[in-house]
């Protein structure tokens, strides 16, 4: 034992303090299958209060619904298409910590960015960097990659969103402050997503209590970078809008929907709700989404339809999450993972 504080001290690590860092991380160690349940049920709680208000809004305007005359293959179709358009921006997050120097197996990749899509019914959205960085950092990506690979998902997807809504809302006629409000929201929208906003954002981070990133995040931010990832989000954004022009569809079935002014309409509908359900904050934008959402398309089709279409939308985009979720814990069983490395 002697030998042992002697050879601890000539490294310059005195006794005391190597003991009780031992049994800090001991403490740590325990605490994380905790911790581990405090965010499921976290989670899991808002989820159902999302559900369950969901649930209440159909109720209060059954009445004013036929259900008879809903087209089910649509509303499945819708579903689908919602599944398929998460994909463009989980590819585009795997292909950002890629280009931070962060390798991810694709399956395990992919199963962790839809996972995180739950954490975005906690306030604060921060759960989403919780649940990422928690699945990849075992695999020995580093937290501080992962962390702006979120911001960088984030921003991009609320700043092409805003600007194809304020596009596809140029072609529906909209009132003369829209139109005004649209023509500053593009140009604004485009300045964020230059590679210059996001190194002085990590130059900000700098001066933080997040510190200084990896040299390799900061070169990372090309302009082929970014026209890549807002490419992906533009597709994202454009199948989201079909999904909702399907689910539209199936519950008032009308000629005058399929067209592609009915299309755009939609598309600007859900996009604009996005990034207004992400401006107020609140958990995956309840409220503020299904209130813009029956604004935009009570053009299209009578008020309640719409807000029934918004709450549709809303539980197609539940069981769309889940689905991915549970196929791609399946694809991803197989795959070989990567060798944790030290940070």
């Amino acid at each position: 034992m002697q030998n042992v504080e002697k050879t601890q001290a000539v490294e310059g690590a005195p006794p005391n303090r190597v003991r009780n860092k031992t049994e800090s991380s001991g403490w740590i160690g325990r605490a994380k299958p905790i911790l581990k349940w405090v965010i499921v049920i976290v989670v899991l709680a808002f989820l159902g209060l999302t559900m369950q208000r969901a649930y209440h809004d159909v109720q209060q305007h059954r009445e004013q619904l036929d259900f008879s005359k809903m087209d089910w293959k649509w509303l499945v179709a819708g579903v689908v298409v919602y599944a398929i358009g998460m994909l463009p921006a989980g590819l585009a997050w795997l292909q950002t910590l890629k280009a931070f120097g962060e390798t991810v197996p694709f399956w395990t990749g992919l199963y962790v960015y839809f996972l995180g899509h739950l954490g975005k019914y906690v306030p604060g959205k921060a759960m989403v960097i919780v649940l990422r960085a928690g699945k990849l950092h075992p695999l020995g990506v580093a937290i501080k990659p992962t962390v702006v690979s979120v911001f960088v998902e984030t921003l991009t997807s609320v700043c092409t969103g805003a600007i194809l809504g304020c596009i596809f809302l140029l072609t529906q006629s909209p009132p003369k402050w829209m139109l005004l409000g649209a023509a500053v929201c593009i140009p604004c929208a485009a300045l964020l997503l230059l590679p210059h906003t996001f190194r002085a954002v990590l130059a900000v981070l700098a001066k933080s209590k997040i510190g200084r990133m990896p040299r390799s995040v900061s070169d990372a931010f090309t302009g082929k970078l970014m026209f890549r990832t807002c490419s992906w989000m533009l597709l994202g954004w454009t199948l989201h809008g079909t999904a909702a022009w399907l689910v539209l569809g199936g519950i008032q079935p009308s000629a005058g929907l399929w067209t592609v002014h009915g299309w755009s309409a939609c598309v600007a509908a859900v996009s604009l709700a996005a990034v207004a359900g992400f401006a107020s904050m609140l958990p995956s934008g309840a409220i503020v989404r299904e209130l813009v959402i029956t604004w935009l398309l009570s053009r299209l089709v009578p008020q309640p339809i719409a807000l029934f279409a918004a709450i549709a939308f809303r539980i197609a985009n539940l069981i769309a999450e889940f689905v991915m979720i549970g196929l791609l814990k399946v694809a991803k069983r197989n795959e070989k993972t990567l060798e944790p490395r030290n940070r």
